[in-house]
């Protein structure tokens, strides 16, 4: 609650956390399979205090063991049916109205109705509505079925929005739609050569221009780096064929090493030493270049040109000066970051975001009952996850997990609060 300044609403985060040990009790009987973990960014949650529950069992299992519950507990589910209304009798929840794949429709009558559709990453225009540009790429195998269908559905219920719109950002970096091998699932399964847009190395928007401190989206890169990257999506890091040696060569942890970071003062390295160098980078980069998501040239000013950032080589020249005094005088980046741009050839690397899922939507009370103007809460109408609009914050939470935890934390309080609500 500290790192979100008290925004999100602190009475259902409580609650969401006292169910949390619930829902992963739920989930480990159902035959998910777990080990508690620490994790390699630096947060209150580890070793005594608990760590974080790493799930083991791959997706088409979760799937499997999905379809043994619902068959085990008498779960009717719909398949290629789509929610299209929240049905209201007397101002009460009366169920749901669908139509299948075919047009025929489906009338689902309950007295209580969870919207847990997801979020929005899939729809570009909600993107562009809610976090300003549509330049927001899925994460998760490329895909996304998420389209914001619950939040229309909520809102033509009646429903008001929370005011946090956001998203949790792939902590792996960047990508780009043109690359035949941008971030999808894996750690390292997009083009290495997106490495560059996390790194800590310099990075400028559209015109040319620094846009900040880029230790810290190596640092934090899900929490301090997500919102000046979706700011400024697309954008581009700059390098010299140096850099790209040493990348290729040594690696983030030899290199950074040398300058001084160390386990004291860059916790994440850790991380970084266990990934090693990016020996394939001269054939990755080329592969870049032919796709037109990296530009290379011989000199700054071609490179300028060729971009057409205007402002460029200004911002290389004041950049290698804060190289040369140790010292970042503009945004105080760790002066193990900062490395000169000076020996050619050039590239300048395409980066858009990445990311696993939206956040933002309706506005609940702390029992995720969906809340209306002045807010008055809908009786029998509850949110979850991602459509949850209470439980988030931007930009994401410094605690890996957050996400999935809240979903089916959330999913836990709503299913005890619709089955009382329904057989009241």
């Amino acid at each position: 609650m500290n790192y979100t300044h008290w925004e999100p609403n602190s009475a259902l985060i409580r609650n969401y956390l006292e169910h949390s040990s619930e829902a992963v009790e739920n989930l480990l009987e159902i035959g998910y399979q777990f080990k508690e973990a620490n994790f390699r960014f630096k947060t209150p949650f580890v070793d005594e205090k608990g760590g974080f529950h790493l799930i083991l069992t791959d997706v088409d299992k979760r799937v499997r063991l999905w379809a043994e519950a619902y068959e085990k507990y008498g779960v009717d589910v719909f398949f290629n049916t789509a929610a299209k209304e929240v049905l209201k009798e007397n101002g009460k929840i009366a169920g749901v109205a669908g139509q299948r794949k075919d047009g025929s429709k489906v009338t689902v009558h309950a007295k209580s109705v969870i919207i847990a559709s997801g979020g929005y990453l899939g729809n570009k225009e909600l993107l562009l509505k809610y976090l300003g540009t549509t330049h927001v790429n899925v994460a998760a195998r490329g895909k996304s079925l998420c389209t914001g269908d619950g939040l229309a559905i909520a809102q033509k219920a009646g429903v008001i929005l929370d005011k946090t719109f956001g998203y949790c950002g792939c902590e792996y970096g960047g990508t780009n739609p043109k690359a035949s091998r941008p971030a999808t699932q894996d750690k390292y399964d997009q083009n290495p050569a997106f490495k560059f847009g996390i790194y800590g190395n310099l990075l400028v928007d559209s015109q040319g221009k620094r846009f900040m401190n880029e230790g810290l989206l190596c640092d934090y890169p899900m929490s301090y780096g997500e919102e000046p990257t979706l700011r400024h999506s697309p954008y581009y890091a700059i390098v010299d064929q140096e850099y790209v040696d040493k990348m290729r060569d040594e690696g983030l942890y030899e290199y950074l090493t040398k300058r001084g970071a160390n386990h004291d003062n860059w916790f994440i390295g850790s991380y970084y030493k266990q990934r090693g160098a990016l020996r394939s980078l001269d054939s990755d980069l080329e592969e870049g270049i032919h796709e037109g998501w990296i530009v290379k040239a011989d000199t700054l000013e071609e490179l300028a040109k060729k971009t057409g950032f205007d402002h460029l080589t200004g911002t290389v020249a004041s950049y290698n000066s804060y190289c040369e005094k140790g010292e970042d005088e503009q945004f105080g980046a760790n002066p193990w970051y900062l490395s000169s741009v000076k020996q050619g050839p050039f590239y300048a690397i395409e980066c858009e975001v990445s990311a696993w899922s939206t956040f933002g939507g309706v506005k609940t009370d702390d029992e995720c009952r969906a809340l209306a103007e002045d807010d008055q809460v809908i009786p029998g109408m509850y949110v979850v996850g991602t459509d949850n609009g209470s439980m988030m914050y931007s930009p994401y939470y410094d605690i890996p997990g957050f996400c999935y935890g809240s979903c089916i934390g959330s999913g836990v309080i709503a299913g005890h609060g619709a089955s009382a609500y329904a057989k009241a």
